[in-house]
């Protein structure tokens, strides 16, 4: 049995990594110069948040559901509404990066569950006419652990997303090895992952382990949403390794909107820390 994320889609956690996703890729559409994605753990790449999957667990009525008919004139904010308006095609990371690239951006997409990828396939092939922009994307049947070997790009601008399902007990240690092995291949990339917080000493060690390593500054940033109920994860964070300039600035009345609409207690807040600086890249 493999991980569905169909149980979680739209819920709080993939609102935040979203939300922060456009913020990146909008920073990189900022230069005219083509950009390389690089998905490590894509999924299905849409998901009906009708199907009785979804309704399962309905997890996507605290997340997405909260923010249905907002409007917004946050430039993040505001193109995550119009890519997550049809519950019957709620877009996974592919489709986010796929909606916001331009022609020649390139995009390499790993799933290993043979079915799943076949689903991420089909997908991006029924994209709409007008949607489906780039000709350059690829579906690679494999361990997004193994990753790595797709780099360098040969764009020179790249970003890579981590985000596995969190079933292996050494998952930490398995994205820090990626994230050092994606860096001594393409040190000027981009490295975003994103992981539940359970267990706040393991990822806090995780982090910390991850800011060592790293020769390029790197920024932790975490969305609780004070849910009170015991045993539900309301932690999670996203570790952005090289981020662009000013990328908590471009963020914040997203997630300042995100926050007042999904949160379930008094506790909810977005927070964030600096695990190396640019100060302390260029001293080491």
């Amino acid at each position: 049995m493999h991980y569905r994320h169909h149980y979680h889609a739209g819920n709080f956690a993939d609102v935040f990594k979203h939300l922060l996703l456009i913020g990146l890729i909008q920073a990189l559409n900022r230069k005219d110069k083509p950009w390389f994605f690089l998905d490590t753990h894509a999924g299905a790449g849409s998901y009906d948040l009708r199907h009785d999957i979804a309704a399962k667990t309905a997890e996507w009525r605290d997340g997405i559901g909260r923010l249905t008919g907002l409007g917004s004139s946050d430039p993040v904010l505001a193109e995550y509404l119009t890519l997550a308006a049809d519950p019957a095609r709620y877009p996974g990371s592919p489709l986010i990066a796929a909606a916001l690239a331009r022609p020649g951006d390139r995009l390499a997409l790993c799933e290993k569950v043979v079915e799943v990828a076949e689903t991420l396939e089909r997908t991006l092939r029924a994209l709409p006419r007008g949607e489906n922009k780039l000709a350059d994307w690829a579906v690679h049947h494999r361990d997004g652990y193994e990753a790595a070997s797709l780099l360098p790009p040969k764009e020179k601008r790249g970003l890579m997303l981590i985000d596995p399902p969190f079933e292996r007990s050494d998952e930490y240690d398995a994205i820090a090895e990626l994230i050092a092995s994606a860096q001594s291949r393409f040190a000027q990339g981009q490295y975003v992952a994103w992981y539940p917080v359970k267990n706040r000493f393991e990822a806090d060690r995780f982090v910390r382990r991850v800011g060592r390593d790293s020769a390029r500054p790197v920024l932790d940033i975490r969305f609780d949403n004070g849910e009170p109920a015991e045993g539900q994860m309301h932690v999670c964070g996203m570790l952005v390794v090289n981020p662009p300039f000013r990328l908590l600035e471009s963020l914040q009345a997203a997630f300042d909107e995100m926050r007042r609409h999904l949160a379930l207690g008094p506790g909810a807040a977005v927070t964030s820390q600096w695990l190396k600086t640019e100060d302390q890249c260029l001293k080491s």
